[in-house]
């Protein structure tokens, strides 16, 4: 008998091993903020993906055509619905112009449309654009959008995050594509 409280009173002595033991205790604790943290962050890239494509897609899709009409643009935003799902389209601010080159120095709107509370450039301002694209007498589509993505856990991105985009086409079949109703 006596050897068995002396061998519980070595094993209640000893100390060996208990930092591998707390930590083991710790570690799945620790390991939560950084998988929270880490769906987040994946989240939101999707997003900002997303909205990346969804702005090059609409002047792509509008750099292909003849003319815009009321009609195709109601169709291009509701296609917002299906480029930005599984995310909400709701919360994109977004507008499609049309860009004249005059000269070297100088663009101009021609139409300019604002969906999602985006107002639309007035027609005939001058807008800047980087001197590459600066080609007299061609035109550009330019769309510029504002994504507002809210992450669905709120771990790593407690406040809203504004995603902001540009895409530039160039007008494929007619120059600059006009505006009908």
């Amino acid at each position: 008998m006596k050897s068995l409280f002396q061998r519980l009173r070595r094993f209640a002595r000893e100390d060996r091993g208990v930092a591998a033991l707390e930590f083991a205790i710790i570690a799945p604790l620790l390991m939560v903020p950084l998988l929270l943290g880490s769906v987040d962050l994946i989240d939101v890239m999707g997003a900002n993906k997303r909205a990346q494509n969804a702005a090059a897609s609409l002047a792509d899709v509008v750099a292909r055509d003849t003319e815009i009409s009321n009609a195709e643009l109601t169709s291009l935003w509701r296609g917002l619905d299906v480029l930005m799902y599984p995310n909400d389209p709701g919360t994109m601010e977004i507008r499609i112009s049309s860009i004249s080159i005059v000269n070297a120095s100088t663009a101009r709107v021609v139409w300019s449309e604002g969906h999602g509370g985006m107002a639309a450039r007035t027609a005939n301002s001058t807008v800047s654009l980087d001197s590459r694209m600066m080609n007299v007498g061609s035109s550009v589509i330019m769309v510029e959008s504002v994504y507002k993505y809210d992450a669905p856990l709120g771990f790593l991105f407690q406040n809203q995050v504004r995603m902001m985009h540009d895409a530039y086409r160039r007008s494929r079949l007619v120059d600059p594509i006009p505006r009908v109703a």
